[in-house]
């Protein structure tokens, strides 16, 4: 049995890079398709700086909430107002990552259409999680300037402006062009849908809220390809795109008129700028003057992710692992077509409905996520001012256990393959790797925000960027090892690879509080 040495909380800090940015606060906490936690939580949340409560005499220059109670602190809305705001976050992470997948389900009548290979209509879903790539590093000062409601507007209005050439090209340059900027202004609500739910929701009900969202995005690519294999084969390849401009107009529509701004430091600001407006000049929030310079901005969103990149043994690993995941989950859209209907000769709608199994495992996983916070907050330790202790490695236990699913469930997938086994060996196969899939990428997920806390921000901006970059070349290389390997080999190589990961989660189960320990020398 392994013995896990004494962890110690997690106290990596920012010693002398502190700047305006306050990189504490979670504007830029990025969830990809995936992507943005259980606890964005208690790392997140020490993060945020929290308006300073008012003194008994009243200092009618500073500007904060009215008291404890105040209907206008985001913080304060009712129950069913915050799951109308976290359904709207969903909703609009559901419509970019339903799109980043979709564009497969018509990738063999694009080929044909324009007299083009297949690995260059691939390059339409590896070019939009490209620009998932380069588009997050702008959006988190944006919301540090303008809040929440305005970065999600302009991009989920420019993401379906940019639906509409896709849907109409003419030629194959236009559809990639379009792929790539949908992928760009689409990364907008997965970048800020962390600090979103922070802003409106306690700890607790943070947690769960946080990972049923992130258990949505994560399954909704995978339902993509079953809605446009259906639809290619009655309506037309076209109309999955004509479906994203649709869903994106829909949000776009919700955003503008329904949407609130949850964001506290703009709030204050705000609140501020009326009181001097209404005739107290001197009236000044605790977060006026507090907006980053282009320079913050370029070395916290740019520079030091890469430097804990090139020096933080954990972020390095961890994000290895959680790109060769987010790869996989993105090979299956190239992989499937293959194993089901060139192999098993089904029709495109039926061949897509396999995919449901990986849904149903991301649920499982969901559920098994929820059932770990319940549990784990009846034992939860706390310091002398009442605050919960953070320790980095309790997530590790439940990604180990993930880790141990992929594998299962990618060699029942494997060795079912042969079209003389009943397809529902494939089909069951697909479960543990989607519950496995889900739970590590959380988990990891999790574990990068409780190690880096203050610098989470940046930690997670240059794992986002390697993420994506896997999830953009697994495609591409998919259908030549599917095709040379055969069905069951391939997978099988996967199954290998990830059974080379578990020692990842493993290592640093037992070994993690020693690392970041030496890390911080």
């Amino acid at each position: 049995m392994i013995q896990k040495d004494t962890p110690t909380p997690a106290s990596l800090s920012d010693e002398g890079t502190q700047s305006t940015l306050h990189e504490q606060s979670p504007q830029s906490v990025q969830i990809s398709p995936s992507a943005s936690t259980n606890e964005v939580n208690s790392g997140v949340e020490k993060q945020e700086p929290q308006p300073e409560a008012p003194t008994p005499e009243v200092d009618t220059d500073f500007i904060t909430w009215s008291g404890p109670d105040d209907p206008k602190n985001p913080q304060n809305w009712s129950f069913k107002y915050k799951i109308w705001v976290t359904a709207a976050w969903v909703y609009s992470c559901f419509v970019t990552t339903v799109a980043s997948s979709i564009f497969s389900s018509g990738a063999e009548v694009i080929s044909a259409d324009y007299h083009v290979g297949t690995t260059v209509v691939t390059l339409g879903v590896s070019l939009f999680l490209v620009g998932y790539t380069v588009g997050p590093p702008l959006y988190g000062p944006l919301s540090e300037h303008y809040g929440r409601k305005m970065p999600l507007l302009i991009g989920i209005t420019l993401f379906t402006v940019f639906s509409i050439p896709v849907a109409v090209a003419k030629n194959i340059a236009t559809i990639l062009v379009g792929r790539f900027f949908q992928g760009a202004f689409g990364a907008v609500p997965l970048a800020l849908i962390g600090g979103g739910l922070v802003d409106i929701w306690n700890p607790h009900q943070r947690a769960i809220a946080v990972t049923g969202a992130i258990g949505t995005l994560f399954w909704s690519p995978s339902l993509a390809p079953v809605m446009g294999n259906f639809m290619t084969e009655t309506i037309g390849w076209r109309w999955n795109q004509w479906l994203s401009c649709i869903m994106g107009g829909v949000c776009t529509v919700i955003i503008l008129f329904l949407f609130p701004e949850t964001y506290t430091p703009l709030l204050l600001r705000q609140k501020a700028a009326k009181a001097r407006k209404d005739g107290n000049p001197k009236a000044k929030s605790q977060y006026d003057g507090q907006v980053s310079s282009f320079q913050d901005v370029v070395r916290i969103y740019l520079i030091r992710g890469f430097v804990l990149l090139g020096t933080q043994p954990i972020l390095q690993f961890i994000t290895l692992y959680q790109g060769f995941v987010y790869g996989v989950s993105y090979l299956f859209f190239v992989s499937y077509p293959i194993a089901f209907q060139e192999d098993r000769h089904w029709d495109l709608g039926i061949s897509s409905l396999p995919f449901l199994g990986i849904v149903i495992g991301v649920l499982i996983g969901c559920a098994t996520v929820v059932f770990t916070i319940q549990r784990s907050i009846k034992h939860r330790k706390f310091d002398a001012d009442g605050k919960p202790i953070i320790i980095p490695e309790d997530r590790l236990p439940i990604a180990i256990f993930g880790a141990c699913l992929i594998p299962i469930g990618l060699f029942i997938f494997a060795w079912t393959s042969n079209p003389k086994i009943h397809w529902s060996g494939m089909v069951i196969g697909s479960i543990p790797v989607g519950a496995g899939l889900y739970i590590v990428f959380l988990q990891c997920f999790n574990y990068i925000i409780d190690c880096y806390m203050t610098m989470a921000n940046s930690a997670l901006g240059a794992n986002t960027f390697v993420r994506s970059l896997f999830g953009a070349g697994f495609p591409l290389f998919g259908p030549a090892m599917y095709h040379h390997l055969g069905v069951a080999w391939a997978t099988s190589v996967l199954g290998f690879i990830s059974i080379a990961m578990i020692p990842i989660p493993v290592l640093f189960w037992k070994y993690g509080a020693k690392i970041r320990a030496w890390s911080k020398k």
